[in-house]
């Protein structure tokens, strides 16, 4: 007969193996849920900040929820999500995943963050909804997804015709629709279709008012700056890219 004492031991063992299988158990849905996307396409250098450490991205590589990912001036990479959506991150841009939700049991950004850069996103499938299903915020604006495809871009380099402004986000909607909010309290929102395009100005629309998307001639300006090529992201930007034109966009003056 087992004393007290021997009892004892054999429960703690008892509750240490099954915290084990547990933790085994769990584990890999963990990873799961926290898996956001696959690196299909690289172009140049680009790296990863993950859990304190700067890893070198490369191609089929996991992209984790809260990983920060960086491009080199001579660098672009695509981002595969589920159902064929991608997110293609042009050159010397930062990204980050802030948040995930679960498409068809598989791991999704739902809320990414551009610091700077260029960012192409494609939403088709499962992600594409009747609803806000994913959303790009840069420094100053934030793009709500009812739609498929569109680029966004946000520098702080200062831009003709602004004396005392200095972060830009741009936004052309090639396909569906975004809905483009600058970040005053409360927020500004419109509504920019498929063939449109806007800027947000430090804290509101430039030249609004002035035709489609509310942009005027300054901020058409603005949009000539170019997404990086590589990895898909080669997309004119401009008024020569929704005036049927075929040349090259020129730089903005600055």
């Amino acid at each position: 007969m087992m004393n007290r004492s021997s009892l004892s031991w054999l429960r703690v063992w008892s509750m240490g193996v099954l915290a084990t299988i547990l933790i085994s158990a769990i584990a890999p849905a963990a990873h799961a849920q926290s898996t956001v996307g696959t690196i299909t396409q690289l172009t140049g250098a680009a790296n990863i900040q993950r859990a304190g450490a700067t890893i070198a991205a490369a191609p089929n590589m996991p992209v984790m929820l809260h990983d920060r990912i960086s491009t080199e001036p001579n660098g672009s990479l695509t981002i595969g999500l589920v159902d064929n959506s991608s997110l293609q991150l042009g050159s010397a841009s930062t990204l980050v995943i802030d948040e995930s939700v679960m498409v068809n049991g598989v791991g999704a950004p739902s809320k990414v963050g551009l610091l700077q850069g260029d960012l192409h996103s494609l939403i088709v499938g499962a992600m594409k909804g009747s609803s806000t299903t994913f959303e790009v915020n840069t420094p100053n604006a934030i793009g709500a997804v009812r739609g498929t495809d569109f680029q966004m871009h946000t520098d702080n380099n200062g831009r003709q015709g602004y004396p005392d402004c200095f972060q830009f986000t741009d936004l052309s909607v090639d396909n569906g629709v975004v809905q483009f909010c600058n970040k005053a309290t409360p927020p500004e929102c419109k509504d920019i279709k498929g063939g449109e395009h806007s800027t947000i100005a430090c804290g509101g629309f430039a030249g609004a008012g002035a035709g489609a998307g509310g942009l005027g001639a300054v901020g058409a300006t603005a949009l000539g700056v170019g997404l990086a090529a590589g990895a898909g992201v080669g997309i004119a930007a401009g008024a020569g890219a929704f005036g049927g034109s075929s040349n090259p966009p020129s730089s903005p003056k600055r």
